[in-house]
């Protein structure tokens, strides 16, 4: 019976075209996303002139903002009523006002007392978090709507973030590039209006060829509350069980991304290695994330995640253990550790829709925006909270911007930037053992949900 659901939900198959288009969508939005999580923290720091510790509070809050308006968001889009859909509108509309929120957090400006200077950095902070989640949230939910089948949204996953990488290296490339033509407050600046310029066009891109001619809701469709919806969501363990997880991997992924030029400049004296580090983070995934999506395909989601988990843990204690200096040693390493986390990327976004449908079927509730609203604040928390500690250790251990570099500064930057993460990825291991989804399993209640609604 599994079988001949399987290959009924592999009957609506869905045409590449919004494949690809949907993955032109995190093309653009990597852009804006690596671009904060390799640059911001050291362009706020080296370039502003900001400490460690406001740094990471202004993270913190932006965070803690994003936890609120991302749910809101999603509970905005799934009631969205237009001739475009409920999710398509916001990357039209949104991405231009994104673009320049963008290219202004990256223009630095000083006022002359450092306070003024605190809370413009935060209102521009926030505002681009506003943005980017009106934009994100809309386009994330999209996904579960291009297709429903179990293997078919490893491959969509495999796809958008094949594309998502690819925007990671790109803004790798162009701030590299604008590093060693321009001092850092042009290079900086010109990667931000760059970066936004680019991002527009790809996300008109993404609009038009992700219309897929789906019926619109009904009008009059019954929405759940609030409360509704968040007891909901506390039921399905599945979700819980995939955000648990996530969110340790975020810890493990935003320690390494936010301290990997520290890492590179203060234990071996090589700013331009750790660019090139942060190039091979965006690069090497363009040949693992297929390889990921076929692992997920053979051994399943779970012990691929795993798997990935095991093996990013390992390439951060080689770069713990390694004291030899060798700049190649270190390349090894970063390879390993991009290895394994760049299995979350398909894993993380294949996995999710599955919970949702799988907590629609047990509850008879459907609020997909809404589950991806607070599984992207879920995350964003955790990328803040990682921010704020990252930030106060930096100062703890005596890091200062443009002062040389103690022995003992850079053996706590080599902790921050290994010990903490490998923890985190060794937790997550531990918390998706215990995730119940299965295709076989999957493919019934997606054939369950037919049923209801027909």
């Amino acid at each position: 019976m599994a079988d001949q659901l399987q290959t009924d939900n592999d009957a609506r198959a869905t045409p590449l075209k919004p494949f690809i288009g949907f993955g032109l969508g995190d093309y653009a939005l990597n852009l804006f996303w690596q671009g904060v999580g390799f640059f911001l923290f050291f362009f706020e720091t080296n370039v502003v002139g900001l400490s460690g510790t406001v740094v990471g509070t202004l993270f913190l809050i932006a965070s803690i903002w994003d936890a609120v308006t991302d749910p809101i968001m999603g509970f905005i889009a799934e009631r969205t009523r237009s001739r475009f859909g409920p999710y398509r509108p916001y990357l039209l509309f949104g991405c231009v006002p994104l673009a320049i929120m963008f290219a202004l957090m990256f223009t630095p400006v000083r006022f002359p007392e450092e306070w003024m200077t605190i809370v413009y950095t935060l209102i521009v902070l926030l505002l681009f978090r506003t943005t980017y989640t009106i934009v994100s949230i809309p386009y994330s939910t999209l996904g579960a709507r291009i297709t429903q089948n179990f293997d078919g949204r490893t491959r969509l996953a495999g796809i958008r973030m094949y594309f998502g990488f690819l925007g990671g290296v790109s803004i790798s490339f162009i701030a590299k590039h604008l590093q060693t033509e321009h001092p850092d407050a042009v290079a900086f600046s010109h990667m931000g209006i760059a970066a936004g310029v680019l991002a527009v066009i790809v996300l008109v891109a993404c609009f038009a060829l992700t219309d897929t001619h789906e019926e619109p809701e009904p009008a009059d469709e019954e929405m759940p509350g609030l409360g509704e919806s968040l007891s909901a969501m506390m039921r399905n363990r599945p979700f819980m069980l995939v955000i648990g997880g996530i969110m340790l991997v975020t810890v493990a992924n935003s320690i390494v991304g936010q301290t990997m030029l520290y890492f590179f400049e203060s234990t071996l004296g090589n700013r331009t290695a750790g660019n090139n580090a942060i190039i091979i983070m965006g690069a090497a995934p363009l040949i693992t994330i297929p390889l990921w999506a076929l692992v997920a395909l053979k051994i399943g989601k779970r012990f691929a995640w795993i798997l990935g988990c095991l093996t990013g843990a390992a390439g951060l204690m080689m770069l713990y253990f390694d004291r030899s200096g060798s700049i190649m040693a270190a390349y090894g390493a970063v390879i390993v550790i991009v290895i394994g986390l760049s299995s979350f990327a398909v894993l993380f976004w294949s996995a999710l829709p599955d919970t949702i449908e799988y907590g629609q079927y047990l509850t008879g509730i459907k609020i997909e925006s809404f589950l991806i609203g607070m599984a992207s604040s879920f995350q964003k928390v955790t990328i803040g909270l990682s921010a704020f500690v990252a930030g106060i250790l930096l100062d703890m251990i005596g890091y200062q911007a443009g002062a040389d570099v103690a022995s003992t500064t850079a053996d706590g930057i080599r902790n921050i930037f290994t010990l903490i993460p490998a923890t985190a990825l060794l937790g997550s291991a531990l918390v998706i053992l215990f995730y119940p989804v299965t295709a076989q399993s999957h493919a019934a209640i997606v054939a369950k949900l037919r049923e209801m609604k027909s």
